[in-house]
């Protein structure tokens, strides 16, 4: 099974960990579900079957330095965590991996971050929405970092999904399920995010089903269907008037718009006269000299 941190497991493996749970623990300081042997298992198989003799050596001495040994971690996808690990490591390098981990410590900010990720919400966009709601020091290069070593759900199947969300809580199950399923506006409007919800997008959702619910039951010859299917009669009426309604109120809005628009084109500006310029030139004469 893929998980979105699967990268991060790799990293932990090729920093040396081979014990579950002492991974598990680590993955636990991170809020992260635990892991079974065999997907320890697997990382460790992908390590040794990917890697050169020589970068081998270097991770079972503890001896990791100069450049291959950067690309083949690069390879690994584990280079972001590397970089902040000596040799490489800066101070600069540093800050940014704890500006990166401290999204884990906020769960709210962690599930709006993971479910705009799977809407494929690129990270500054995703700023501008979370800016909204949560303030917080990440750049783009924080949330490319975290979607990188925690959120890489581009290797997940529908079959992974199933059997990661049995692993997280009730609340992430159901965000998921719906960035999975929906559309980005229903998303952020769980989420508490700013959204465009459009009304008559939705009352046509809505007089649609009902139509087919109606011609359904009509078809079914039997008293309760009929009775049924009136009830549903009624709502299409109802739903077909607000649609009429609300679709007419957009047309309006977006025809004032365009009218605003072009107003503001052919507004003339006032031009200040020639005694004005005359005063404004003397003025500038006056600071430069």
């Amino acid at each position: 099974m893929a998980l979105p941190y699967d990268n991060y497991i790799r990293f932990l493996a090729t920093k040396g960990h081979v014990d579950l749970d002492e991974v598990n623990e680590l993955l636990g300081n991170f809020s992260l579900p635990p892991i079974k042997q065999a997907t320890l298992d697997d990382q460790w198989a992908l390590i040794h079957s990917s890697l050169p003799l020589g970068v081998k050596s270097q991770l079972e001495n503890r001896s990791q330095g100069g450049d291959e040994f950067l690309r083949w971690m690069s390879f690994l996808e584990v280079q972001h965590y590397w970089l902040a690990e000596k040799p490489y490591a800066t101070a600069e390098r540093r800050s940014a991996v704890r500006v990166m981990e401290s999204i884990h410590d906020d769960q709210m900010l962690r599930l709006a971050i993971n479910a705009l990720f799977i809407k494929g919400v690129q990270p500054k966009e995703m700023l501008q929405s979370l800016s909204a709601k949560y303030p917080t020091p990440l750049r783009d290069n924080h949330l490319e970092s975290y979607r990188d070593m925690f959120w890489n759900t581009r290797r997940m199947h529908r079959r992974d999904w199933k059997s990661y969300l049995g692993l997280v809580s009730t609340r992430e199950q159901s965000v998921y399920f719906l960035a999975l399923t929906d559309t980005l506006d229903v998303v952020k409007t769980e989420l508490e995010l700013p959204s465009s919800v459009s009304v008559s997008n939705m009352l046509q959702w809505l007089l649609s089903k009902s139509f087919q619910k109606a011609k359904t039951l009509i078809d079914v010859n039997s008293p309760d269907a009929a009775k049924e299917a009136r009830l549903w009669i009624d709502k299409a009426i109802v739903l077909a008037d607000k649609y009429e309604k609300y679709r007419s109120t957009d047309q309006a809005d977006l025809s004032q718009s365009l009218q605003m628009e072009f107003d503001f084109v052919d507004t003339e500006f006032a031009a200040p006269d020639d005694e004005t310029l005359r005063e404004v030139t003397e003025r500038i004469k006056a600071k430069t000299t």
